[in-house]
């Protein structure tokens, strides 16, 4: 059975470009953290992780240990932009989940986040992660249905 994150965020909003080297750096210690236990990979389930101010962050699970590969392209000319990722709850989930919820954290007014799966339970790894990674700490729940067919700007009341 799946387990699917989405976002949509504003690749051109300067709010967006302002943070970007933050998550860069802030993705990078996310992912060294998560490899202490959990094998990561490029988007191809080989190779290294892709954490790149200039092609942006990909990842995935390594081989069979993997299923969607986690995109977040760098800034860029695009208006907006909706990803979704299926972990099917595998362990990379929680360097997926850590990355979404730092850049809702970094930019909370051109990105939004949501998915399957409990903020109470399943997005509590990854809560915990950044608030021992970057001492931030929400219960607010931030999840929200990315899905309806609204843009950012109506999501986020722009």
């Amino acid at each position: 059975m799946g387990h699917t994150h989405h976002w949509r965020y504003q690749p051109n909003n300067p709010a967006w470009a302002a943070v970007w080297p933050s998550l860069i750096h802030d993705t990078t210690r996310i992912v060294q953290e998560v490899s202490r236990t959990v094998a990561l990979a490029g988007p191809g389930r080989d190779g290294p992780p892709v954490i790149d101010a200039m092609s942006g962050i990909a990842f995935n699970g390594v081989d069979d240990a993997g299923c969607d590969s986690f995109l977040l392209p760098a800034p860029g000319p695009q208006r907006r932009h909706w990803f979704y990722c299926n972990t099917h709850r595998l362990p990379y989930d929680l360097a997926v989940t850590a990355t979404l919820l730092r850049c809702h954290l970094l930019a909370p007014d051109t990105f939004v986040i949501g998915g399957d799966g409990s903020w109470h339970r399943d997005w509590r790894p990854a809560r915990d992660l950044v608030r021992r990674l970057f001492g931030h700490d929400t219960d607010r729940v931030p999840l929200t249905d990315t899905t309806a067919g609204l843009t950012v700007e109506q999501l986020l009341g722009l």
